[in-house]
């Protein structure tokens, strides 16, 4: 009788190791075809809105610990949407991890067409990191490229602004151009 039930326990386990290894091999084929966990773990575009509807509310209370967990299981369940990946990059931005936010900013304008709130996104954390070569281009494309007249003021301004900041620096008495060259 033992030798039965190592048998079928034998059986078992050999069954369960080949419905795990169908089922990765599935779950690989499905992500290679471009499908997200949010597909394949069927989880309603509704209750992907609601977990958005959170986050954002909590991004907006302050409580960006709370808001980043819920951007990043938006983005790990949906990596396709932009606002996803931009409501977490807003987070990294309040947090002041530029690096970061611009990272994910760049990310969300590759996610997204014709929507450049990233590019002006990216230059605000350029400029606090100090960036103003950068800032400048991010905010010049904004100009070149979007049909946003909100979002083309804004750019506008902030180009203004750094042409403003470069007149003082070069009108300042003293050599300044050492440490502007390190921008």
């Amino acid at each position: 009788m033992k030798t039965k039930t190592r048998h079928a326990k034998s059986h078992s386990s050999h069954q369960k190791e080949n419905l795990e290894q169908q089922y990765t091999e599935n779950f690989m084929e499905a992500i290679q075809d471009g499908a997200t966990l949010k597909d394949i773990h069927q989880i309603p575009e509704l209750t992907m809105q609601d977990v958005y509807l959170y986050a954002y509310d909590f991004y907006q209370q302050g409580r960006l610990d709370d808001a980043e967990s819920l951007f990043r299981f938006l983005c790990v369940y949906d990596f396709y949407n932009p606002e996803y990946v931009m409501g977490l990059a807003a987070v990294h931005q309040l947090k002041k991890s530029y690096e970061k936010a611009i990272e994910l900013y760049a990310l969300t304008y590759s996610l997204s067409e014709n929507d450049y709130r990233p590019m002006l996104y990216a230059g605000q954390c350029n400029l606090m990191l100090r960036k103003g070569d950068m800032a400048k281009r991010c905010f010049e494309i904004v100009l070149e490229k979007s049909q946003d007249e909100h979002l083309m003021q804004k750019a506008q301004a902030y180009l203004v602004a750094l042409a403003e900041l470069e007149t003082n620096e070069a009108d300042a008495p003293g050599d300044n151009k050492e440490t502007s060259d390190h921008d």
